[in-house]
Formats: structure tokens, sequence, C-alpha cells
């Protein structure tokens, strides 16, 4: 019987929980596991709608800062992105979109996880796991699919034995679209592969590759104008108090330029050794390499021309009604190593069970940012209504570029300990302390260097949690844990200045919970409760100049439920309710958010499926989600509220042939108009959601 409304094993150990080996029943946190299986039932083709399909999940961003997270009212920097358990930098600079079909999982981690982790994670942490081999026999897999706006995804891959103790797996995919913006026509291709060397019950050496192209969609939002001039509303989508809308004219229009980029190459080798000498004690090492290279060069900001004097960069007037365009580049090369060591030992205290993991870990990051923009206000402009798009460019002032190599070095000692007081009472602690080193500098476009602005920073960032597990019975647990974190006052090392900050921000979270499983294993469901707070938030205290003195409160509670109800019927659901807001808080010198919430955190959101497994013992699966999310914030002004939205989709799948599926897909199927996100970086421009759409795929494993 094939189990699809378990999307929660409560006894799995998942890699995200720590270095202790707990349960995802016994760890004091909020874990979701979002397995293979599940994405694949439900037609998850990318690791964002996978991550949304937890509670008080959202994903959005844009182009320059692609696959972003909310989670429990932080997102961008305070929401931790990891590949494999390794840290490549702030997540707005670094992340991009993944293919479902390398992955074995996506992991999420809800609140602080400095502990952990180390600096840079404070809504949570999320961890895209690929694919390992099998010792078991030859495994195959394949994946074609087409949707709607000419999307394709194909993924073709394997596992093979290559002796009893040396085996293999390598995974392939590849996606593409026209986009449902038509000009923003993202693609990807994801290679990944995992030699595993296993000569005895003790010893085993992991060597991975991970080798991913892209070209990210370009599609940078649409403008924001005034309705009183425009006319032509969209309703249902925002209310601004300034009087700021979309028209019809403009939507599903493309205002970037026709050869926008957004691309990288992304590189990865990790090599892992654990050794088990005797039974209570192990030893794990991770070394690691990452290169990548990242490109922009678009027309990213778009602002309507509400009357005379307007130029753009050639002198030109620019008429009334008309987009004034920007022009904005930037090209990143990134360099990182980085090596973990730790050792785990089981032992008794005063007669009680004790588990302890100590160890360290370092890594060093050189990153380079080369950036140029015109000196004028607008490079170009063009229509509302019929954007032609136009080319790059070259304008005065664009080159030379500025440049801003940034180096990053870490070395952290770790602690994790788990006491077992009673059998049905367990106490988890864990403690680390980091040395982070900055180093940066910046040049000017006549490749001075910029003594005024450049810096060398020293950090020493202390973290720990601490919390009970009690078993009510073998199945139900109750925890409480006190969670600590520091991070970035402005979210991004990358981007530090001199003079912005001389501490990092420091968080605290206080969470309570339960986790069971009910009614002979059908049952499995989780209820946490917490309340974050971050003091010492970047903050603007006049035009260049910048200090640290925010705050940002947070609370909610979220549940998952997940319930089969016979061979045939299950269903799975969540909710969760967040509130967030700012203390003191000035984001702009023009600008108080305090006491504001927080832009792109509903208050709720909501998740439910419904899957009707082998209909009339015919080898057919139906199923049928929905999702909801409440208004947001669209500012941090709070100028601009963002509707709420449900979203409706349906799937099936016929089982053709053994190990052969054909899966069918529709989304939005009430083809309603939402926006998905408001980047603040763009403050004149709103990221629309898809459409209706389609996909149908045929996926075979063997």
């Amino acid at each position: 019987m094939t189990v699809y409304g378990q999307a929660q094993g409560l006894k799995e150990v998942p890699a995200i929980g720590g270095k202790l080996g707990l349960s995802v029943q016994h760890n004091p946190v909020t874990i979701n596991v979002i397995r293979r299986s599940l994405m694949d039932q439900r037609g998850y083709a990318h690791a964002e709608d996978a991550g949304d399909s937890a509670p008080g999940v959202t994903s959005g961003g844009s182009p320059g800062n692609p696959a972003q997270f909310m989670m429990r009212g932080f997102d961008g920097n305070q929401v931790l992105i990891l590949r494999d358990g390794i840290y490549y930098g702030p997540t707005t600079m670094v992340n991009r979109p993944l293919n479902t079909f390398n992955l074995e999982s996506v992991q999420v981690l809800k609140g602080p996880s400095s502990v952990l982790f180390g600096q840079g994670a404070v809504g949570g942490t999320v961890d895209m796991r690929t694919r390992d081999p099998a010792f078991d026999g030859p495994h195959a897999n394949a994946l074609v699919s087409y949707g709607s706006f000419n999307t394709w995804n194909a993924g073709i891959g394997g596992s093979i034995p290559i002796t009893k103790n040396l085996a293999i797996r390598t995974d392939f995919s590849r996606t593409s679209s026209d986009g449902y913006v038509g000009g923003a026509d993202p693609h990807s291709n994801d290679f990944t592969t995992t030699l595993l060397w296993h000569p005895s019950q003790k010893f085993s050496a992991r060597l991975g590759v991970d080798y991913l192209t892209d070209r990210l969609s370009t599609y940078y939002g649409t403008p924001l104008v005034p309705l009183s001039e425009t006319g032509g509303r969209v309703g249902g989508l925002l209310e601004s108090t300034r009087g700021l809308g979309i028209t019809r004219s403009s939507l599903w229009r493309y205002y970037n330029v026709r050869d926008g980029q957004a691309s990288s190459v992304n590189a990865t080798t990790t090599l892992h050794l654990d050794w088990k000498p005797t039974e209570g004690m192990a030893f794990h090492s991770k070394t690691y390499f990452v290169y990548s290279n990242r490109r922009w060069n678009n027309a990213e900001s778009y602002n309507y021309i509400d009357g005379p004097g307007a130029m753009d960069a050639a002198g030109q007037a620019i008429p009334t009604g008309s987009i004034g365009r920007d022009r904005f580049y930037i090209y990143q090369n990134q360099h990182q190593v980085g090596e973990t060591l730790d050792g785990q030992f089981d032992f008794r205290i005063f007669g009680l069970k004790n588990r302890l993991t100590v160890g360290g870990d370092a890594y060093y990051i050189r990153f380079i940012r080369n950036r140029g923009f015109p000196s004028a206000d607008y490079a170009d402009s063009v229509s509302l209504s019929s954007p032609d798009g136009g080319s790059r460019g070259s304008f005065p002032g664009e080159y030379p570029y500025m440049k801003s190599p940034t180096t990053m070095v870490d070395a952290g000692a770790f602690m994790e300990d788990v006491l077992t007081l009673r059998d049905n009472l367990r106490l988890v602690g864990g403690f680390r302390y980091d040395w982070l080193q900055l180093d940066r500098e910046n040049y000017s476009q006549g490749g001075a260097f910029n003594r005024a602005t450049s810096f060398k920073g020293h950090y020493n960032p202390s973290n720990f949690r601490i919390g009970p597990v009690y078993d009510l019975t073998d199945q139900i647990s109750l925890y409480g844990v006190y969670t600590t974190a520091e991070d970035p006052p402005g979210s991004n090392l990358f981007l530090a200045n001199r003079g912005q900050f001389d501490r990092l921000s420091r968080s605290r979270q206080g969470e309570i919970g339960a986790k069971g499983t009910f009614w002979n294993g059908r049952l499995s469901s989780t209820l946490s409760l917490y309340d974050i707070r971050r003091t010492r938030v970047l903050v603007a205290t006049g035009v260049d100049t910048v200090a640290t003195a925010g705050s940002q409160k947070s609370r909610g509670v979220e549940w998952q439920g997940d319930l089969l109800l016979d061979r045939h019927w299950s269903l799975s659901g969540n909710v969760a309710y967040t509130w967030s807001r700012y203390g003191s808080f000035h984001p702009s010198a023009s600008v108080d958010a305090s006491g504001n919430q927080a832009p792109d955190v509903p208050a709720v959101t909501a998740n439910v499926w419904a899957v009707w497994s082998r209909v009339r013992n015919l080898p057919l699966d139906l199923g049928v989600g929905m999702r909801y999310v409440s208004a947001r914030k669209g500012d941090y002004a709070n100028t601009l509220t963002l509707k709420d939205y449900a979203l409706v989709n349906m799937f099936a799948a016929w089982h053709a042939y053994k190990g052969v599926t054909v899966y069918g897909r529709i989304d939005n199927v009430g083809n309603k108009k939402f926006i998905q996100w408001a980047d603040t970086s763009y403050p004149g421009e709103v990221m629309l959601g898809a459409p209706r759409s389609f996909s149908i795929s045929v996926q075979a494993g063997f």
C-alpha cells in the first residue's frame, strides 16, 4: 500500500536537526521534511514549491533576490538556505532556484539555528538534500514534463552498485520555459553525482559533485502607477494609501530589456568521511569546495513618470505617463573552501544515559562583486501599456565598474548534548562559539582604494539552546526550548561598509510544542507556539549613514496534521498564524517604520490536500489542494497592502505500468490574479503570481 497522506514521519532522523541523531519527535524544534515521493505526487517542480507546503512558509523574491523564503515573520537573509548542509553565504546574494528531480528531500527547520549552523539564521533554515546511491541493485529514474507557457522539465538518473562496497548515483535535470510573463524565459541545468564507498560497517566515504547552470526569469515586476492619472485599475490585487495600483494594460507585460541577463555557474565538491570505531563513538568529517560565477545586467527599477522634467541618459525628455527605467549590472565571483570535524560519544553521567557531540568547523570565502550603473536617474523609458523592451545598451557613467572584494574567514567550536533524565524525559542542549573575520574593500570606478567605506571587522558570536522533551507516551511528546542566534544587522556581510555596525544582531526565541502519532499510526500531528525578538537591527540615520538601533518581534502558532483514513483516502493540512512587528525601526532616513508590520509577512497561511488513491481499485490516484495566504504589507511604511488570495490545484496519477506513472496537474484552477511578493529593494513594482497553468508528466522508476 502506498501511503500518500503521511507527509511527516515523526520517527525519522532528519539531517537538518543537528548532529545528535534525534528523531523529529524527540528534537525540541519544529521540523518539516518534504520527501521525494510527496514532491512527485503533488507535482513540485522546484524546491520553493516544496518549501511552501510547510506550515507558515511562503516563497517569492525577484531575479535580484531569487528563491527567497519567509517563515516566522522573517525573510531574506534571516532564513538560511543550505545545500546538503553547506552554507554558501547570505541568501539574497547566493541562492538559486533548484529542480526537485535531483533532490531526495527538502527539510525545513523553524526558528533560530545559529547553534547548529553559525551566524545568519533567525526565521529558519531550509536544507536541500540530494539523492544517495543504493547498494541493493541498480535503479533508474526518468522524467519528462510539458506544461503551460511552453514549460519543459526533464530528468534522468540512476544508481548502480559497482561492487558490494562501492556505489554511484548520477542525476541530470533540465527545466526551461517561455515564462508566464513573455520574455522572462528561465532555464536551468543541474548535474549531481555521488560516489559512496562503504568498505566496512565502521567506515564510509561519500564524494559528491554538484554542477548547476541557470538563467533566471528576468521579470522584475509590474509597475505601480497613480490610478488617478491612468485609470483601468485591476481589482483584488492591492490597496495603497498613496493611490497606487496596477492597470489592466500592464498585466503580464515585460518591462525589462530584451537581452536582460540573470545567469550563473555553480560548482560544489564535497567529501564526507564517517568512522565508527566502537558502538558508543563516531566521527564525521566534511570537506567542501564551492565556486560560483553570477551575472546580472538588466533594467531593474521601473518608475511611473507623472510630470514633465524627467530626462533619460541621452538628455531626452521622458514623456509623462511613461515608465522610466534604470540599468544595473553586477558580476560576482565566489570561491569557498570549508571543513567540519566532529565526534559523537555515548556515556553515562551519574548512571544517566548521555550523548555528546563536540567539534569545530572553518571556512574561507572570497567574494568579488563588480557593479555599475549609468550616472543619470533614468537610462531610458518605455510605454506603460506597450513596453518595447529595447537593449541593455551602454550609457555614460556605467563603465568602468566599481569593484568590491570581500573576504570572510570563520572558525567555530560547537557542542550538542542530550541527557536522558528518565526513560520518558530528555534534556537537549547546544552551544556554539565563532571567530568571524571580515575584510571588506571598496574601489572607485577609477580603481582607487576607497578607505572611507572599506573596513575590517572581527566578531565573536556565541549562542546556545536548551530544552526538555517529555514523552507522554511512546508516540506523543511535549517539548520546550529557548534558543539564541546572531546575524549581521543589515543581513548581508557581503555588502557591509565602514561604520554600519560594530556588533551582530541578537535574537532569542522561546518555543513550546507537541508532536504525536495517533490511531495506530494513521494520524500524525505537530503543534508549536513561539516568540522571537531580534535586536540591534540596522537602521538609517541620514542619507549616507546608518546605525544599529532597530528591533523586530514575532510570535505565532503552527499546526500540521496528516491523516490516513483508509487504504484509499488521505488528508493532509497545516495552518499558521504569525504576528510580526518592528519596534524602533527607521529603514531609511525618510521612513519611520516603528510599530509597523514586516513586509511580505501574512498573518495566516493554510494548506490542505485530499488524495483518493486507487480510485475504485483502478491504477488511478486523484488529488486536490488549496493554499490560502492572507493580506501582507508591501513596504516598510505600510502604505501598500497586498490582498489575500486562495489558490486551488488539482492533480492525478495514472500508474500505467509497473514503475511508470503519468501525472497531470492544474495550478490556480480559478485563474486568480494575485501578488506573490513585494521586493523592498524595488519599491516601484510588485511581483505577480502565475495565472492558471497545467502540466503533464511521465515518470519512471525501476
